[in-house]
């Protein structure tokens, strides 16, 4: 309050008395403050290219921590006994059954005499965002 009227009689004397009929030089608040429409559709148009991003980007994601359950699982089973080759027929029919398609290029299986094997699938995936514009994302699953 004391501001206020400090402020109002600093303003009075600089600039004199008001003559009749002018303006005020201050400003006038109705007291509403926010964001204007403009504002509003900026920050919607973000909020939508951002759901949008998580929206074709997450399936990749969700399918990369699957694999790596898969992965981990399959290495933990396999015996000594077992060759590469059944390991990876196991892995395939595993990775088929959650609807996930690893090129056989990317899958590495290692076998060592007593333990368990050691499974790596190292891939590429490259998610198409707007117009031209893809997102390359690399994947490494490690099982042991």
């Amino acid at each position: 309050m004391r501001k206020s009227i400090l402020n109002t009689l600093i303003i009075k004397k600089a600039f004199g008395p008001r003559a009749q009929g002018t303006r005020s030089i201050m400003p006038r608040h109705s007291g509403e403050a926010g964001v204007s429409f403009i504002g509003v559709i900026f920050w919607l148009l973000i909020l939508v290219f951002l759901v949008a991003f998580v929206v074709k980007v997450m399936p990749s994601y969700y399918d990369y921590w699957s694999l790596k359950n898969i992965v981990s699982q399959q290495a933990q089973q396999s015996g000594p006994e077992e060759s590469a080759s059944q390991i990876r027929h196991n892995l395939n029919s595993r990775l088929g059954v959650a609807m996930i398609n690893i090129p056989q290029k990317d899958i590495q299986i290692e076998k060592s005499g007593i333990g368990p094997a050691l499974i790596t699938i190292s891939y590429d995936k490259i998610v198409p965002l707007i117009a031209n514009i893809s997102l390359l994302l690399h994947f490494e699953a490690v099982g042991h």
